[in-house]
């Protein structure tokens, strides 16, 4: 059982720094120095996977380098997009690959065509009939295929995208946008928001191989253990979202366990991951790092015990 951040950490640098740094125009640049700080606290809290923070805005960075798009205060759609002018992911990831050094593995995250359009807003004279067009989903797609083609040559393996679940519409469609993102990804991963169990056991069929949901609030999802032999079947890896951090308060190790503990017993420790529920990117930043270090002692506790 592995233990991972799920995406964002609370080290985003403050409006003041990143001026002071354009004015001056020397030292370290702020968000560089944020991705540094997110590393190492997820190391100190003993996390096996850790993401670069997400101290950037993904989707505004992304739609700021994308012809086709204009970025206000949101990516706007005007026309076909285009390829990216350039790769803008992998910086983050870098710096955080070689801030981890050998010590644990590092995560990109990115968002998914439907959020990634959901985030949007189109033109009246944009060619595409809404954010559901399917065209536009694949052209969206393709701009993330770019973004993960640089990341695998930056030697990324564990690529994550996060899609709400309720705005999926159609899942036959999102299965083949998989089979876009994800051709050669050694590792994908993808994290649904919301209750995803009525899209089981369809999603097994998906180019995932690691299948993210969030059990805290959705407790529903934990329909998804009568599928342990498909799971089996199709090789895939349930990660659990499992430290509530929407909340500041602290939980329980043994409120932790009793989310994981049935996931282990039915398909296996080297069939789950787990943590946390949503982004810490919200909360304070000595609460993120108490959740992380929560999310290793029941993992430790849960190990111990199946041991």
């Amino acid at each position: 059982m592995l233990s991972a951040n799920l995406s964002g950490y609370p080290t985003r640098p403050d409006l003041n720094s990143i001026r002071e740094y354009v004015r001056v125009g020397a030292g370290e640049n702020p968000f560089t120095a944020a991705v540094k700080e997110a590393v190492q606290d997820q190391l100190r809290a003993g996390v096996d996977i850790v993401t670069d923070g997400q101290v950037r805005q993904v989707t505004h960075l992304l739609a700021s380098n994308v012809p086709g798009m204009l970025m206000n205060d949101r990516p706007q759609v005007q026309n076909t997009l285009g390829t990216p002018r350039s790769a803008t992911a992998e910086l983050d990831f870098l710096t955080a690959a070689r801030e981890c050094g050998d010590v644990a593995r590092v995560k990109a995250v990115l968002p998914g065509p439907f959020s990634f359009a959901e985030s949007c807003v189109l033109d009246p004279k944009a060619p595409y009939r809404s954010k559901h067009d399917v065209n536009l989903l694949f052209d969206i797609a393709s701009v993330l295929r770019y973004e993960i083609d640089a990341l695998r040559e930056s030697h990324a393996s564990l690529i994550q995208i996060t899609e709400p679940i309720e705005i999926v519409r159609d899942l036959d469609v999102f299965l083949e946008l998989l089979l876009v993102l994800f051709k050669r990804v050694k590792k994908p991963v993808c994290h649904f928001e919301g209750d995803v169990s009525k899209a089981f056991p369809k999603l097994l069929e998906a180019k995932i191989a690691v299948i993210s949901f969030d059990v805290v609030d959705f407790t529903q999802n934990n329909a998804t253990l009568k599928f342990k032999e498909l799971f089996e079947v199709h090789e895939k890896v349930a990660c659990l979202g499992c430290v509530d951090s929407s909340k500041k308060q602290p939980e329980s190790i043994e409120a932790l366990e009793k989310r994981i503990s049935p996931f282990v017993n039915a398909f296996g420790q080297e069939r789950v991951w787990i943590s946390p529920s949503k982004t810490l990117a919200n909360l304070p930043r000595i609460t993120a790092f108490d959740k992380l270090k929560q999310l290793g002692r029941a993992k430790l506790r849960v190990v111990a015990k199946a041991d």
